[in-house]
């Protein structure tokens, strides 16, 4: 039997589920952080959840109430160093009232706040 870390990172196939779960998992109201998950687990999506280990089942089960699809769920190592992902300096968001518009180099996304659903998506190529 393998020891679970202090830590469990949720990993997508793509960036429109893990910014969708970070928006669930926020309004939620779990102690979340966005990382970069090892090479190794990257799968054309370089955001990964992290959540601490006895949250793990409840995140889980919150995401599936909301339809997040989710590719795993990876236990962590104790000590185990992640790269803190700096939205701040990577994305721009703007705030239309019930929408939000995210920008990531030349993509944009909006959403409705109100349960996240994306209404437009321009300049992905």
């Amino acid at each position: 039997m393998t020891e679970q870390g202090d830590k469990a990172l949720i990993v997508f196939d793509y960036i429109y589920h893990a910014m969708r779960a970070k928006h669930v998992l926020d309004k939620a109201g779990f102690k979340i952080k966005e990382v970069a998950p090892p090479v190794e687990y990257r799968t054309g999506c370089d955001l990964a959840i992290e959540v601490e280990t006895p949250d793990v089942d409840a995140a889980e089960a919150t995401l599936e109430e909301n339809k997040v699809i989710i590719l795993d769920i990876l236990f962590m190592p104790r000590g185990t160093n992640l790269v803190p992902v700096f939205l701040a300096k990577l994305i721009k968001t703007w705030d239309y009232g019930d929408y939000m518009m995210v920008r990531c180099g030349n993509m944009k996304i909006t959403y409705r706040k109100e349960d996240g659903v994306i209404v437009n998506l321009s300049g992905g190529g």
